[in-house]
């Protein structure tokens, strides 16, 4: 099996998204842990690419941390959620070049 080409083809990122989706839909008492997962499960979908010769992209180290913090402090979660997203929109439109 080739697992960059199952990356680049596959959008298992958009898969993840619809599963918590889901998830949070149905059980919305797991916001914290569907949240949480989504961005471990992105933050490692980034690794694995990494391992595979890709530079590590910071959208990667950010969704790990998030994730991580929100598993630990699930009261943080619309705190983490907002610096998650203000971070990936200042790094999509190249305002934090630097950590490129």
């Amino acid at each position: 099996m080739d697992i960059p080409a199952i990356l680049q083809q596959w959008p298992l990122h958009a898969v993840a998204a619809l599963l918590a989706g889901v998830v949070v839909l149905v059980a919305p008492r797991v916001l914290n842990y569907a949240i949480a997962a989504y961005l471990l499960v992105v933050g490692a979908l980034g690794l694995l690419q990494t391992y595979y010769g890709q530079p590590v992209r910071p959208q990667t180290l950010i969704a790990l941390v998030a994730g991580a913090m929100v598993l630990i402090k699930p009261n943080l979660l619309s705190y983490v959620v907002g610096i998650y997203l203000i971070l990936i929109g200042l790094l999509d439109i190249g305002i934090l070049r630097w950590l490129r």
